[in-house]
């Protein structure tokens, strides 16, 4: 038995211990039964070694990397379906005798009220995301 054995459980451990059992029992390597009794004895541990009986007949799980970051554009609708649909309307409006100047003017619009939202947007993704600070290093770093 080595020192370590004989050091005071944290809760760390305890949550990474029942987290290790979960997936055990997920797996179907655990009854219902025995992983229950094992969770109790997870967090009746005192020292290492009491959690590392938990483990004695189950094999090492490799720890799973954190989920990778969710690019902040997926999910978004694609502005070209729009701005296909917008000018198609446009164009048969103005075929029928509608004048071109109102769909340039609400197009024109939609551009400014665009760019002026998505800057605002990028600005509060920068200032507030951890994903900003994983990739940039600080918070509100610019690119």
């Amino acid at each position: 038995m080595s020192n370590l054995d004989n050091l005071r459980v944290s809760e760390a451990d305890r949550e990474e211990a029942s987290a290790r059992l979960a997936e055990h029992y997920s797996t179907g390597r655990l009854s219902g039964d025995d992983y229950y009794e094992r969770l109790d004895a997870v967090w009746s541990a005192r020292v290492g070694s009491d959690l590392a009986a938990l483990f004695t007949d189950l094999p090492r799980t490799v720890p799973q990397p954190p989920p990778a970051a969710r690019d902040p554009r997926q999910g978004r609708p694609r502005a070209f379906p729009l701005i296909a649909c917008f000018l198609l309307v446009a164009f048969g409006l103005i075929a029928m005798g509608v004048p071109w100047w109102i769909f340039a003017a609400i197009g024109g619009g939609a551009l400014l009220f665009h760019n002026k939202h998505s800057h605002k947007k990028h600005h509060r993704h920068h200032a507030m995301t951890s994903a900003c600070r994983q990739v940039h290093g600080r918070p509100g770093a610019q690119q």
